[in-house]
């Protein structure tokens, strides 16, 4: 299958104090896809994830970073930005260009400014990523992301991961993940479960099988055409190719460059080509950040 490269990341203007450059008008593709894919979203802790969730966020408006949000000879690996999603405040920290996580409401800006400071402070002191770790702390019904004993994030309805899954737990664990991939900056073992609750245990229990290699991507040349299971080829729906896996199976792909993760069907044959074990829909890419690359190496746990 054909894969479409390179797709350019969409320039968004923001506050007063934030403004990004103007970028080509190809990214329009990468609008539609944003704009119309489903949402991945897992029901394994239902007393956790309150209707409320994230009513007013839709992360297809976080902005994309300027290209000088990398870390430096300084030590510096985080960065945020301000705007407002309808009118509400909001913050969005960055490491290596990749959106970790959202702040809402109005101490949006000092609520990310705290956090960027220590992240920062985390990654010039070399924390040994597996240090953290993912917890549910039955006393306050919340979720906190640790780094040892230390409490680093609070989860909660105006603290999310950037690109929301809208599951409370799979959004710590993403977080989490991120975290220990980008302040290490090596391939590094993503958590699988959180501390602390029987209900992400049901999650992890939830796989039959897990395997290891390398994604890629295919879309606007296939969008409408019947796919091999009979139904037809929507390139912004949550949905996989892969060449034996019975249709409708529940996969969970993540992506191992930087520890996003996104909940796919079966619903096509393929890849054919080279090395690749998986063919994710364009929608799918876009979720783990795979897009511009073309490719990239995953681990894919099939769900029961």
């Amino acid at each position: 299958m054909n894969k479409k490269l390179g797709l350019s990341l969409t320039a968004i203007l923001l506050t007063a104090t934030h403004t990004f450059p103007a970028q080509s008008s190809t990214t329009r593709v990468e609008d539609s896809m944003r704009q119309q894919r489903e949402r991945s979203i897992l029901s394994s802790d239902q007393t956790a994830s309150p209707s409320s969730w994230l009513q007013a966020f839709n992360p297809n408006k976080h902005p994309t970073p300027p290209t000088d949000s990398t870390s430096d000879s300084n030590g510096v690996i985080s960065s945020f930005y301000d705007y407002e999603i309808d009118g509400t405040p909001a913050t969005t920290i960055y490491m290596e260009q990749i959106p970790v996580i959202t702040f809402l409401k109005e101490n949006s800006s000092q609520n990310a400014t705290q956090l960027s400071d220590r992240l920062n402070q985390l990654y010039r002191d070399n924390v040994d990523p597996e240090t953290i770790t993912a917890h549910w702390n039955d006393e306050s019904k919340s979720y906190t992301i640790n780094v040892g004993d230390e409490v680093l994030i609070t989860m909660n309805e105006n603290t999310i991961l950037a690109d929301t899954t809208e599951n409370p737990a799979e959004d710590t664990r993403q977080v989490a993940n991120r975290l220990r991939r980008l302040l290490s900056g090596n391939t590094v073992d993503y958590l699988s479960e959180i501390e602390g609750t029987a209900q992400i245990q049901a999650l992890s229990s939830q796989v039959v099988r897990e395997t290891r290699g390398v994604a890629s991507w295919y879309g606007p040349g296939f969008h409408g055409r019947q796919s091999a299971s009979g139904e037809r080829f929507n390139q912004n729906s949550l949905t996989a190719a892969h060449r034996s896996l019975p249709f409708g199976t529940m996969v969970r792909v993540t992506n191992l460059n930087n520890g996003r993760t996104v909940v796919v069907r079966i619903n096509d044959r393929g890849p054919y080509s080279g090395n690749r074990i998986l063919d994710l829909s364009a929608g799918a890419a876009q979720q783990i950040g795979m897009i511009s690359t073309g490719v990239a190496p995953i681990r894919l746990e099939i769900l029961r």
